[in-house]
């Protein structure tokens, strides 16, 4: 008899040993240097979910846009792919209009405002939208940085952006935003951007200055204007659809660790900052601080109105959600 019992408990610890299913991710971000803190948390976040889960979650860290540019990966996201893509909410905008407004210039009054917007019901109604378009966020709010302006020449005010041909991110907001500058926005995709420089395809980028040493693209201009114009989030996301399949258990596994994540990628992001400047500094770049921000700021106003499809008034109900 406890043979037959000792035989009836390893069949069944066997069963449920080949019916435990494992899942297979790729997690894409346009960053190349593993010393960022976004790769860094992308792969401290791997390897935690991996732990938790005993192995039935693998993810695989693919940086430099190895699996191509953000936007085709989030558009692979939304059709099912067993993906994650590290990206934000100017891209999200392409698939709800309304979260580029996350992504907009000079649109959040402080950090610790962040964190009540992103605890409000509007923020749920966002996330909600975008769920149903078949992208689920798992990490919503982690710092990317303050973007900056690169280029061979002050930019104290929209004024000295005029004519300028300048990359953008692939996000309607930021387009909107450099053309009420006057500038020539163009989409390029973040590892096109190191050529683009050199060979003049543009005359300068933005970005924060993690990113911006951590492309080297200091080796092809020389100033830095420190306009701040967009606190930058990553959202981190997964096809609804495969999220919607995992067990309960993986699911809040994946959100849990989302959450310790994000506070921790936005403590390293405001620590190293002031390292990769001076980095820049000390490799021959100017930074410019000189800049006068309130006409950046009212320079901007009109990016809001210009994003196609957006819902009158909810830039309103961002800094309502904000001021609780």
């Amino acid at each position: 008899m406890k043979k037959f019992m000792l035989a009836a408990a390893m069949a069944a610890l066997s069963y449920v040993g080949a019916n435990a299913q494992e899942y297979s991710l790729r997690f894409s971000t346009s960053q190349v240097n593993p010393n960022e803190p976004i790769v860094k948390a992308m792969k401290t976040f791997s390897e935690r979910v991996e732990k938790r889960s005993d192995g039935r979650i693998a993810i695989t860290v693919m940086t430099g846009d190895q699996l191509g540019a953000q936007k085709k990966v989030n558009e692979m996201v939304m059709s099912g792919a067993s993906l994650l893509s590290a990206t934000d909410y100017g891209q999200l905008g392409q698939f709800v209009p309304d979260m580029s407004i996350l992504a907009g210039p000079y649109v959040y009054p402080s950090l610790q405002a962040t964190d009540r917007l992103f605890a409000s019901d509007l923020y749920k109604e966002l996330s909600s939208k975008l769920e149903a378009q078949g992208i689920k966020i798992i990490m919503p709010n982690g710092l990317f940085g303050y973007r900056h302006i690169i280029s061979n020449k002050p930019v104290r005010t929209p004024a000295d952006l005029s004519g300028v041909t300048i990359r953008v991110p692939s996000s309607p907001i930021m387009m909107a935003t450099f053309g009420g500058y006057g500038a020539r926005p163009t989409e390029l995709p973040w590892g096109d951007v190191y050529n683009a420089l050199q060979t003049g395809v543009v005359d300068a980028a933005e970005g924060p200055f993690g990113s911006i040493a951590g492309a080297k693209l200091n080796e092809t201009r020389k100033v830095i204007s420190k306009t701040g114009h967009q606190i930058m989030f990553t959202a981190w996301v997964a096809s609804t659809q495969f999220f919607n399949g995992l067990p309960e258990d993986l699911q809040k596994i994946l959100l849990e660790e989302g959450q310790t994540i994000a506070k921790e990628l936005t403590q390293m992001t405001l620590e190293t900052d002031d390292a990769y400047a001076k980095q820049l500094t000390d490799s021959g770049v100017e930074i410019v601080t000189d800049v006068d921000i309130p006409a950046f700021v009212e320079a901007s106003r009109v990016a809001y109105d210009k994003v196609p499809n957006i819902t009158p008034g909810i830039y309103d109900r961002v800094q309502k959600a904000m001021a609780q």
